[in-house]
This record gives structure tokens, sequence and C-alpha cells, in this order.
């Protein structure tokens, strides 16, 4: 049976200049999937709507060639109005195929998307079995889809359907290994703050997080059970990147690693004994209180170079707020920690937190000139489809589902999905621009950066400090 998988473009204008700061990132839930659909006998197609700046057109055309009976795409918040026009287009013209959404969009807006969209399944929670299931279904010609866990679909009378909830996969290691010889994985990279060395790909070492932020989309689409890998099989796959793709940098996706300090020294130890840790640098976001001076020196040993922190505020009060259980005491012994073992540091901070001030945002990018890391994002907060803090005002102070601006570097005030009461949106996105300038055009931050660090390039640094000045 032929697969044809889409990974969606969002519209790069609602980002205004900030678009020159984004680049191609591996999509490795879409990679999962056609592994598995591959490994079950599937003849699958693999398409990148951005990495391969493909238009809507090139991608409907694309598929009218292949002739896929089932297409499948990932749809992120941004993307969704990207997704729809695509499922639009692709109808029309293969009016036979049928097509599946997956991803935190699709599972918390599933009977919408089917009823109203032409949707005919979208997925929830984790998506391998569930989709060779559907394969299996669809090549039988069958109609009815209930006995498929984890599938919400479109009748033929254009109803719709939620099935059972399907258990989570306990058994990572049994999946396989993601497809990336299907994607363009030699284009890829991360953010230019995260960016080593090239080619990178990524990895998952666990699914799922203990934590419950309010802010985070996890919570409520099958992300809030914790769920890990073998170390020694974690290894193995970060061999085959290095041997099957040539990988120099591994970024693990896992809300956060390690998080089993028990699994970290069994993992970095075979990755020295294997001689991985020279050929190959690896970082991970993690939270600050997970890292305590033998992790630190554990990771480094094993090849990690680069922490990505959810520091989130240099405010107590505003990170009770959302139920981010860290204090700012924490993660300036976490920073200091991660900076002794050699490890460099990027700080990933949300402005704009309900209950911020002005006032409160500068305590924040204080904190992050205060903490002396090595970059720092300051991404206005949006509370995404999926959060505590979307379930809490969507309908009643959001009133509005424009999805291409649920981004976190949005240049226009009009169009800005949240803003704490009394804190004018205006006001915030000035904010937003000022810590950018406030962290980066310190003399020692630019020595560091062109001089030592020489991750962001000349054009990258610009555009972020003067994307969205006013």
């Amino acid at each position: 049976m032929r697969v044809l998988l889409i990974n969606p473009a969002m519209n790069l204008e609602k980002l205004g200049r900030f678009a020159g700061l984004l680049e191609p990132m591996p999509p490795t839930g879409l990679a999962y999937i056609a592994g598995s659909l591959e490994a079950h006998g599937a003849d699958v197609r693999c398409l990148d709507m951005f990495a391969d700046k493909l238009s809507a057109q090139d991608i409907v055309d694309k598929a009218e060639r292949f002739g896929p009976e089932l297409i499948g795409m990932t749809v992120l918040t941004p993307s969704a109005p990207v997704c729809e026009e695509l499922t639009a287009r692709l109808k029309a013209r293969l009016p036979d195929v049928k097509i599946v959404w997956g991803g935190v969009h699709a599972d918390v807006f599933a009977e919408e998307v089917c009823r109203d969209l032409g949707v005919d399944f979208a997925v929830h929670y984790d998506g391998e079995i569930t989709a060779c299931e559907l394969v299996d279904a669809i090549a039988d010609n069958e109609t009815d889809y209930s006995h498929i866990d984890g599938l919400t679909w479109r009748t033929e009378d254009g109803g719709t359907v939620t099935n059972k909830a399907r258990a989570l996969n306990q058994d990572l290691d049994s999946l396989p290994y993601p497809a990336w010889h299907l994607l363009p994985y030699h284009k890829y990279g991360l953010l230019p703050f995260a960016d080593i060395a090239k080619p990178i790909l990524t990895m998952a070492a666990s699914r799922g997080c203990p934590y419950r932020c309010d802010y985070c989309s996890l919570i409520h689409t099958g992300g809030k059970t914790y769920r890990r890998r073998d170390p020694i099989k974690v290894a193995d796959e970060y061999e085959y990147m290095v041997e099957r793709y040539g990988v120099k940098q591994i970024g693990f996706v896992d809300p956060i690693f390690p998080l089993v300090k028990k699994d970290l020294k069994p993992f970095c130890d075979e990755l020295v004994k294997r001689g991985l840790n020279k050929k190959c640098v690896w970082l991970s976001e993690t939270r600050a209180d997970r890292l305590d001076a033998d992790t630190c020196q554990t990771m480094y040993d094993g090849g990690c170079r680069r922490v990505l922190m959810g520091i989130e505020s240099g405010s107590d009060m505003l990170l009770g707020n959302v139920n981010k259980t860290l204090t700012t005491e924490k993660i300036r012994e976490g920073v200091d920690n991660a900076r002794n073992a050699g490890i460099q540091t990027v700080g990933l901070f949300m402005i704009g937190l309900p209950g911020e001030t002005p006032e409160l945002t500068k305590e924040t990018i204080e904190f992050a000139v205060d903490l002396d890391l090595d970059f720092a994002k300051f991404a206005i907060t949006v509370p995404f489809p999926g959060s505590k803090l979307f379930e809490d005002r969507w309908q009643k102070t959001l009133h509005r589902d424009d999805w291409e601006n649920y981004t976190t570097f949005n240049p226009d005030p009009d169009r800005l999905i949240y803003h704490p009461h009394n804190y004018d949106p205006e006001e915030l996105i000035k904010m937003q621009s000022y810590a950018l300038r406030r962290f980066y055009m310190r003399p020692a931050q630019i020595k560091k950066q062109f001089l030592e660090l020489r991750t962001i390039k000349p054009k990258q640094l610009l555009y972020g400090l003067y994307g969205m000045a006013l």
C-alpha cells in the first residue's frame, strides 16, 4: 500500500523579519511513523514542504504522480491553515485518497477537523501502531474503523466517531528507528542557538514528562505519562545515526533528558566505550534542577556540549503562577554546574506570563543577563492547544482561532493571541525586542558569540536583534 507523509510548512509572513531565524528542523514524529509503516510493509514516501521549499501545488503534483491511498501530515498549530489548504487541494485532485492528521493540534480538535475540514482520520497520542492498523484497514477496504484504538474518524454520512483511547506504548525500544532516509536529512538544523555541528538529526530516549507546567501542551495529550528506553539501546541508535547518516550532532527531543539519573551513566559510558563521544556531540533540553555537578560531568564526558533549560522567568512568583515547580535559586545552581563542567547553556524564557507586568519582564531580562548564559531565547507566552493555559482561557480571554498567529515571535500587536491583564500588547512586543538587545548587545556577549562560540552568524544575530524593533 502506498502512503505519503507530509511535513507541512507554516506561513512565514506571520513572523515578519524573524522568519530569517528559522531553518528546517527534523520532523522526528513523522520519521518514526514512516519507519513503522515501512517496517510494516507499506510503500512510504515523505515530503518536507519547508526543507524542500515546496508550494501547495508542488505537493499536490507530487502526490498525484505517486498515487497514494493514504496521505498523512503532522499538524502543528501555526501550520494548521496550511494543512487545511493541502487537504482541500489533495481531495480535489485525488478524491479517493484518505487523509489522516496527527500531532497535538489534530488530537485536541479531532472531531472538528474530521467534521468540518474533510479530514478522514485524526490520530491521538502515539501514532505508530495506530497508523499500521489504519493502513491494514484501508487495504482491506473497510468502512468501519471502530476497532482501531486511538482514532477519530469521519463516517460516510459526515458524522464523527472517536474510538477508545489507545494504551500508551510502554516498550519504546520495540519501535523501528525513524526513517530519516526518506527525508532530506542533510538539510536539517535546529535553531541558531542549538546548532553546533552539521549534519544534525534528532532522537528520543523517552516520551512524556512527570511535571505539570500550565503552558505545556503535553499535559492533556498523552505526554503526561513518562516512559523511558533502555540506555544501551539508546546508545545503539546513536551509533546507527552516526554510522548510517554521518551526523555530527544529535539533539534529544525528550521534554527532559536526562530525567532518570541512573540511566545517564550507562548511556554515557557506552558512548565513550564505542568512541562515539569523539565522533558526535549532543545536546538536550532539561530542567536546571536536574543538573547537579555529577550529572553535568557525566554528560560532558559522554559528548554533551550544550543544554537548553526551560527557565521561563526570573520571578519566583510568575513561575508559581504557571505551576513551574522550580526556583530561581535552583536555576542558578544548575547553570553554574553546567558551566563548571564545560557545557554551554541556553536559557529559554517566556515573557507575558499570567500576572506579569513590564517591571517583572525587566526582572526576567536582568536575571538572564546575570546568569551569564551563552544564549537566551525570549518567547512571548502563547497558550497552545493541549495546555492547561489554553483550556483555562479558550473562549474566555482568547476568543480566536487564527492559528497562524499562535507563534511566540509575533510582530503584530493587533494579532497577539494572549497578553496579561493590563499589559499592552505593543509594549509586550517592544519588551521582547528590548530583551534580545539587552542580552546580546553587551560587549562581553558580542565577544563570546563571534570569537568563542561562533554558532550564531552575524546575519542571524541581526535578524534576532532588530527583527521586531519598533
